[in-house]
């Protein structure tokens, strides 16, 4: 989830920015302006239950940069998050519905981001930087959120699905469940997932699901998504050849441009070597601090989904109640500091994030 009023009320605002009409504003001025449409209850992005992960995937920080140690989420824990967050009524999900329709999709075609405006505002989503099927107590946790009317969601490995585990998810109410394969080819797979990863077994394992949903008659939304490291989208196309392998066997299918850019400059490659990133953030700024939180596996409350080792830590849900939090020194620093730009040289919003901060656009440093 993330708060769309913010969202919405931010946005005349959002787009003087980008047209840069607020070049040497006082950040003071841009600080109370967006302070004015921030919601006094924060909205929960994603809760990690787990941090451990079978997986080695070649575009993800946990393989080479995560130094905490792998854990799965206390239930208690998961509790005191749970029993601070509402969801949307169904006003709110038509006013936010109209206003991207309005706003900001141009067309019906299904890409990363109509995922995140139709399904991410409205869910929990529920993994971080580990493998959500290796969670014992993910059902558990779904439930709870059901429950509570909540809708939840997570990405993992078809490879490790078990249609037991599976089917206790669709008991307790998972709202969607994404799949993310990035080849069509056992052995390409591997090398870029590693560990159990390859096409041939995770397509079967996929199609079963279908079945038991459809057997079971769930209203589970199956999404299948693949990662382009290609950037080409002809008909001819890996990623035209996975969109088509999913067409008519009812799931949400997209593909999704690579958006790691600590990847390519750990390899030394560039953003245009790999295709254009398509996100709608990337030609914006990032809005996390002012839309979400975050909350890692030992309950730790950070600014986003990157931030891997929670260098940036604003409280714990388990000293503190999350309000309290998103509205406490170290939060409002930080938003401040996404309007300065004065963060260490080397710190993940600039340094390892493919949005830009908003104090790229206010003229504060000159950072690509």
């Amino acid at each position: 989830m993330y708060d769309t009023r913010f969202f919405m009320n931010s946005y005349d605002l959002k787009r003087e920015i980008l047209k840069g009409r607020h070049v040497g504003t006082a950040a003071t001025d841009i600080y109370e302006k967006l302070n004015a449409c921030l919601s006094p209850r924060p909205c929960v992005f994603n809760i990690e239950t787990t941090s451990y992960c079978n997986m080695r995937c070649v575009m993800c920080q946990r393989t080479t940069d995560m130094t905490r140690k792998p854990r799965h989420m206390d239930m208690k824990t998961f509790s005191r998050v749970a029993d601070q967050l509402s969801p949307m009524s169904d006003a709110e999900k038509a006013q936010w519905r109209a206003f991207v329709e309005r706003r900001l999709l141009t067309g019906a075609e299904t890409t990363e981001n109509t995922f995140y405006f139709d399904i991410v505002s409205q869910s929990v989503t529920l993994h971080g930087f580990g493998e959500p099927l290796l969670d014992p107590l993910l059902p558990q946790r779904v439930a709870l959120l059901s429950q509570r009317s909540i809708p939840s969601y997570f990405s993992c490995n078809p490879c490790n699905i078990e249609l037991d585990f599976i089917e206790e998810l669709f008991d307790a109410g998972i709202g969607y469940i994404k799949f993310a394969m990035d080849s069509l080819d056992d052995a390409e797979a591997r090398r870029i997932r590693g560990g159990p990863a390859d096409f041939s077994r995770s397509y079967e394992n996929i199609l079963k699901v279908l079945e038991l949903k459809k057997r079971k008659g769930a209203s589970t939304v199956i999404v299948m998504t693949m990662l382009d490291f290609c950037g080409e989208f002809g008909q001819t196309s890996q990623a035209a050849r996975f969109l088509e392998l999913w067409r008519d066997k009812g799931v949400y299918a997209y593909v999704k441009t690579v958006d790691n850019k600590w990847l390519l400059q750990r390899k030394g490659e560039t953003d245009k070597s790999r295709g254009e990133n398509k996100s709608h953030y990337c030609a914006q700024y990032c809005e996390y601090p002012w839309t979400s939180l975050t909350v890692l596996a030992d309950g730790s409350v950070v600014p986003c989904t990157q931030d891997i080792n929670g260098s940036h830590i604003f409280g714990n849900v388990n000293d503190a109640p999350l309000a309290g939090i998103w509205n406490n020194r170290e939060m409002r620093q930080f938003r401040m500091a996404q309007i300065t730009g004065e963060f260490p040289d080397d710190f993940m919003c600039h340094a390892r994030c493919d949005y830009p901060i908003l104090a790229y656009h206010l003229g504060a440093k000159p950072w690509a």
